[in-house]
């Protein structure tokens, strides 16, 4: 679950590195949004009904204003974790600002610790033990 609420919590840091799951999870959960707020006018005709509005005359602004909220919300996260995943890349930011750059998203990210952080996944961890971190029997035999 981590994945998924990650780039909300981290909605302006550009630094760092991110994981492909972390950036398909949010853009599945923007998408997801972004659906929801497309049929908001559909979900709030019953009570722009009640008020005495008409739903069609209403619609409009009620689609405006959802698909303006989201975007509004999703803009800086969007930029922020796809800056970060071209981080684990190993490529720069600047790169979001051409087009085609969504193959260099889809690249897996570079093993270890690279210019732009530390590993995301964790890979260090799952190196070789060191001599200082084995037990103390096993010290004494080397």
């Amino acid at each position: 679950m981590e994945h998924l609420t990650r780039p909300w919590r981290l909605y302006g840091e550009l630094a760092g590195r991110a994981t492909r799951r972390e950036l398909a999870g949010f853009d599945l959960t923007l998408l997801a949004a972004l659906a929801l707020a497309w049929h908001a006018p559909d979900l709030t005709a019953p009570w722009l009904g009640a008020l005495k509005l008409r739903p069609e005359a209403a619609s409009g602004g009620v689609l405006l204003a959802a698909l303006g909220f989201v975007l509004l919300f999703g803009t800086a996260p969007c930029v922020a974790v796809h800056a970060r995943r071209l981080h684990d890349a190993g490529h720069s930011a600047w790169w979001l600002l051409f087009p085609i750059t969504a193959p260099l998203l889809l690249l897996p990210g570079t093993r270890g610790a690279n210019r732009y952080g530390a590993d995301p996944r964790g890979r260090e961890r799952l190196s070789a033990p060191s001599e200082e971190s084995a037990p103390a029997p096993l010290r004494a035999a080397c």
